[in-house]
């Protein structure tokens, strides 16, 4: 499983204008303690009868039908992993929480490009910080449910394919590293419009290092 570094869909409204609150929250704040969204209920949304995300990213990938279509079935295996392993808790609820796909993808992205291990207490506060952020935006008030619903399964899907594929990355060799490493720098300069290589994960969040 490695990456091939596909991107949310261009036409997705939603996913684009949350984006650019993101990067503009994250060069003005850097995320401090006013952003936090402890004090905000969970980003819940109902999942969607079918999926969305597996066929919207598949349509970008490199090659022809078939390749587009094993794509397609990988994103959608993502998206059952992402839901009964990593989140089974929101499964049993019937809800999909988009706050937490959110931490869980910026935290994979930052594990693939960097081999930072992220806590569970870190994913909180990570989560907390960036639930802060989307949830009081216009765009995430205004947005349809089926746009939401959209930019959870693609951020849920790319978490795990980045995360899957860093961990298997290592016993491939170094050019598997690097082009792991060469997605989640995109996927991250994408999200956060900040470089990627001086992002960093700790306790108190997410916090961007100073350029030597």
């Amino acid at each position: 499983m490695t990456p091939n570094t596909p991107t949310p869909d261009d036409t997705d409204a939603l996913a684009r204008d949350i984006a650019q609150q993101l990067r503009q929250a994250l060069a003005h704040t850097l995320l401090d303690a006013g952003a936090l969204g402890d004090d905000l209920p969970a980003l819940t949304i109902e999942p969607a009868a079918q999926p969305i995300a597996p066929a919207l990213l598949a349509r970008s990938h490199p090659g022809g039908p078939k390749a587009r279509k094993e794509a397609h079935a990988l994103y959608a295996r993502c998206l059952r992993h992402y839901r009964e392993v990593v989140r089974p808790e929101d499964r049993k609820l019937g809800l999909d929480d988009v706050g937490a796909a959110l931490a869980y993808f910026v935290a994979a992205n930052v594990y693939a490009l960097q081999g930072t291990v992220i806590l569970p207490p870190m994913l909180l506060r990570l989560e907390q910080q960036l639930r802060g952020i989307v949830g009081r935006s216009l765009q995430w008030a205004s947005g349809d449910a089926r746009d939401k619903q959209s930019y959870f399964e693609q951020l849920a899907v790319l978490g795990v394919l980045v995360g899957e594929s860093a961990a298997q990355a290592a016993a491939q060799g170094p050019a598997a590293v690097a082009n792991v490493q060469r997605a989640a720098r995109g996927y991250l300069q994408q999200l956060l419009g900040l470089n990627a290589d001086l992002l960093t994960i700790g306790p108190d969040g997410l916090s961007l290092q100073a350029r030597l």
